[in-house]
């Protein structure tokens, strides 16, 4: 099971990026290179296994 973070962004795009142990938000938004002012909606997606 792993957990995946969507960004939604202004322009309507859609960065995606695979969360790791220990990350802390600036650390995604720098692994997905956007800045927070970029940043329309966040969702949390849990991938994998049934719970």
């Amino acid at each position: 099971m792993y957990k995946v973070r969507i960004f939604i962004l202004r322009d309507v795009t859609k960065k995606k990026i695979k969360i790791e142990e220990g990350m802390t938000l600036q650390d995604e938004l720098k692994k997905a290179g956007i800045t927070d002012s970029d940043i329309f909606q966040i969702q949390l997606v849990i991938q994998g296994d049934k719970m």
